[in-house]
């Protein structure tokens, strides 16, 4: 059975070429509402299926929208990115995803590939500078992208141009920080180190910021990958700190992680070790994901507004404006806090 064409469709529903190819295609210049629905319903009717390139042509875009993170199983871009994704979804877009595994030369390969793919709009969660010559080569796409008519909006830490949603990390550590102290914690342990991730020292600087102020100094301050199996490693240290170095007091050591995953991590490798959270070793994260109210015991974070800023991001994208009317040079940033959230995991228990 030969493919039903256009001009069949056209046929069907009485209309001219050029008016199915309107309603169809996308046009921005649909006619009334009865004759789109006609023509809808004769292309329903038939088994008409749109040609992508045909509706790209007829709207000035492809309808592709890219989204680069780092790590798609770690729960924080994994709910920003399912949100992105139905967002998109529902404006009759899709989304093209990539992940980098944070490294410099995948996260270049990932953005010229979408870029060669036409996409109208990249989407950028996470930090995004090396603090090398890759941010330039970095910075050089995206510019070209933007002068090209193409959108750029980030998540997690300010690009210089285009649209960015930056967390306030350094306050929002600190305000967990000083909850904590104010709870009655004294002995902390906190990670640092994590090299071409600057939203993790800004959270871990604003948690020692925090603890100075307070006149206390972190026990024990260690590096870690922002991952789960960072976050074993860092219960495994935090094990061999507890038998190498045993409190004076049944004081519980409170470890900071800047990223929920690592928390998550470290809370799991901790019990597995026989080491008791929250009496032994009190856990702390960053970021709110889903996972952390159904841990056991419940985490204690800083929880963002992660679906609201996947939303906002969606909304940059989609909201018809041209990447190149000198958009890199009115770059523009939403800065959001997040919420202290006190679980289980730093409780001090039976103490007043």
């Amino acid at each position: 059975m030969p493919a039903v064409r256009l001009s069949d469709v056209a046929q069907d529903a009485g209309v001219s070429l050029a008016t199915a190819s309107r309603v169809l295609n996308g046009s921005s210049r649909v006619p009334g509402k009865a004759v789109a629905e006609k023509v809808r319903a004769s292309a329903d009717r038939l088994g008409y299926v749109p040609n992508a390139q045909a509706q790209a042509l007829a709207r000035s875009r492809s309808g592709l929208i890219g989204l680069v993170v780092h790590d798609i199983a770690d729960p924080y871009f994994a709910t920003i990115a399912r949100e992105v994704q139905q967002q998109v979804f529902a404006s009759q877009s899709q989304v093209l995803l990539t992940q980098t595994d944070r490294e410099i030369d995948t996260e270049i390969r990932a953005l010229r590939s979408l870029i060669a793919q036409q996409v109208d709009a990249l989407v950028l969660v996470g930090s995004h500078r090396y603090g090398n010559e890759s941010d330039a080569a970095i910075r050089l796409l995206l510019e070209g992208f933007e002068r090209n008519g193409g959108k750029v909006v980030g998540l997690g830490q300010s690009l210089g141009m285009g649209r960015t949603i930056v967390p306030d990390n350094a306050a929002a550590a600190h305000e967990l920080a000083t909850a904590l102290v104010v709870e009655g914690h004294r002995r902390f342990a906190v990670v640092e180190g994590i090299a071409g991730i600057p939203s993790a020292g800004d959270r871990t600087g604003g948690f020692v910021a925090a603890l100075t102020e307070a006149g206390i100094e972190p026990e024990l301050s260690t590096a870690a990958d922002l991952t789960r199996a960072g976050g074993h490693a860092l219960g495994e240290r935090l094990h061999d700190h507890l038998t190498s170095s045993p409190a004076s007091d049944d004081a519980p050591l409170c470890v900071f992680a800047p990223a929920d995953v690592m928390a998550l991590g470290a809370l799991g490798e901790l019990r597995r070790r026989g080491v008791d959270v929250p009496t032994q070793v009190a856990v702390a994260g960053f970021g709110g994901v889903p996972g952390a109210s159904d841990s056991n015991p419940t985490l204690t974070t800083i929880a963002l507004p992660l679906a609201e800023m996947a939303r906002q991001a969606v909304e940059w994208v989609l909201d018809g404006s041209n990447g190149s009317e000198g958009e890199s040079a009115r770059s523009t940033e939403v800065h959001v806090r997040g919420d202290v959230l006190l679980g289980e995991s730093t409780a001090l228990v039976g103490r007043g």
